[in-house]
């Protein structure tokens, strides 16, 4: 009578064991250049801060100029009395009354721009009138309660001084999204106005 025989089952083969020393001499190894990486990259953005952040393109930056013109034109329209645009004929816009505010900190002092690099930070204006004091001290109460509403962070801009141009009538001012918006009396001439100032932007020049 014949019998079958089958092969015993085979046996999976035992891992080796990893040396303690070959792993602790691993580690060692790993460290150093971890930390060398790590020590690259924090020198890269330490040199980017320093330079004034990273480039923008061109299309960046002019969409950076709209976006600011844009939240600053909302701010003017959700005041409550609403004011006049003074000085502006019937009919006159908010984005053709816009004045652009010129600022002298974005800059590149240190020499870190090249090329067609260049910088900007946008920031425009609105001069309005409101039939008195009071209605503008009411329009600033009411903007301050609307920034509240959405959860900003609202200061005060403290009123001009005894016998300036607006002395006694304070303003109220925030950042939404890195833009500073305030409505304030203007320091030369008085004149209730609504400010926004986006931040300062290494970009591309041209139309890119």
């Amino acid at each position: 009578m014949r019998t079958d025989t089958h092969p015993a089952p085979a046996h999976p083969a035992t891992p080796t064991p990893v040396s303690p020393r070959r792993f602790r001499r691993t580690a060692l190894i790993g460290l150093p250049v971890l930390a060398l990486v790590l020590l690259m990259v924090f020198l890269a953005q330490a040199c980017e801060s320093m330079a004034g952040g990273r480039v923008h393109s061109a299309l960046d930056y002019r969409r950076h100029v709209a976006r600011t013109k844009q939240v600053g034109m909302d701010t003017v329209g959700r005041l409550r009395p609403a004011p006049a645009l003074a000085g502006a004929l019937p009919g006159a816009t908010l984005d053709g009354t816009a004045q652009e505010e010129g600022n002298s900190s974005c800059v590149d002092d240190l020499g870190f721009d090249e090329g067609d690099v260049t910088r900007g930070r946008p920031g425009f204006s609105w001069r309005l009138r409101f039939e008195d004091s009071r209605g503008y001290l009411a329009a600033v109460e009411d903007l301050r309660a609307q920034w509240k509403a959405q959860g900003l962070t609202v200061t005060d801009v403290p009123p001009p001084d005894r016998g300036e141009p607006g002395e006694g009538l304070p303003g109220v001012r925030t950042t939404d999204h890195g833009i500073e918006l305030s409505l304030r009396r203007d320091w030369y001439t008085g004149n209730p106005t609504v400010y926004a100032n986006g931040t300062c932007m290494r970009h591309h020049a041209g139309q890119g």
